[in-house]
């Protein structure tokens, strides 16, 4: 039974963290929804509009091909979100359950390079990719990142805490490798998968520097890169940038949502069985 003084500890802490999580993004739709006469940068502002207006919206879609660059950035998070579940998978079932010389070793080096950020490989990746002509496409921009190291640690841990004896029954029972990882092993790590899915989906959909960087035809940008077009050399309108950054938000909240029950049961049964 939670106590009076737990109670007035937690709830200003609750206070404090929903105020920090959803301030910045009242505050952005607050701006969207703003007209030509009110001040969007001024601090502090009021917070709720006095002429509320979809205007912005409309002058993001008319001065950028903002639905041409959610495209890109939908197809880029879902090849993304694809490589990332299935190489994570395999490569984590084989590290968990195939016993082979140096796995631990492996497994460590693998672990290690997770702390490396991609600028340190930047150029070198920029240069493979331009040898195997993939430049200025969208596989381009998803292959050199499409193997995410928490991804397979993740998928790797959940099939460690798979009874050995499930797959030992199943291989009684006549069952062979692949049967045993296609019937047995992946049904047992349901929630850890859509834990990387999702993860996959948004990790992509925040690429920035590598686009921008591989990418010259501004046709195949993605909408992070794109809606940068709105920011003028000397200046930018506020409202409209934060029309723009309303709609770039738009598609991984509703994949969080679609999926966050998914998400929290896969969480929970590692906190249960780590």
């Amino acid at each position: 039974m939670i106590t009076t003084r737990e109670k007035l500890i937690r709830w200003p802490l609750m206070i404090i963290a929903t105020v920090t999580v959803l301030g910045p993004l009242l505050w952005q739709v607050s701006t969207a929804l703003k007209s030509a006469g009110e001040s969007a940068v001024g601090f502090p502002g009021a917070l709720v509009p006095q002429h509320p207006t979809l205007e912005n919206f409309a002058t993001a879609f008319s001065q950028i091909p903002l639905l041409r660059y959610v495209w890109n950035s939908v197809a880029i998070s879902a090849m993304g979100m694809a490589t990332t579940v299935v190489l994570a998978t395999l490569t984590g079932y084989a590290l968990a359950r195939i016993p082979f010389r140096g796995r631990t070793l492996y497994t460590t080096l693998l672990l290690a390079t997770a702390v490396l950020p991609f600028e340190v490989i930047l150029v070198s990746t920029m240069l493979v990719t331009r040898q195997l002509r993939l430049n200025d496409t969208l596989i381009g921009v998803v292959l050199p990142q499409a193997v995410s190291i928490i991804a397979i640690f993740v998928m790797r841990q959940a099939f460690v805490r798979i009874p050995n004896e499930l797959g030992e029954a199943a291989a009684i029972d006549g069952a062979g490798p692949v049967q045993v990882f296609w019937h047995v092993m992946l049904p047992s790590v349901r929630g850890s998968l859509a834990v990387i899915t999702v993860l996959g989906f948004l990790d992509s959909w925040d690429h920035f520097i590598w686009p921008l960087v591989i990418l010259s035809d501004p046709s195949n940008y993605p909408v992070n890169v794109g809606v940068q077009y709105l920011s003028g050399t000397f200046s930018a309108d506020q409202r409209v940038i934060s029309a723009a950054a309303i709609v770039v938000m738009i598609p991984p909240l509703l994949v969080y949502f679609l999926m966050q029950k998914q998400v929290f049961k896969g969480l929970t049964e590692g906190a249960l069985k780590g």
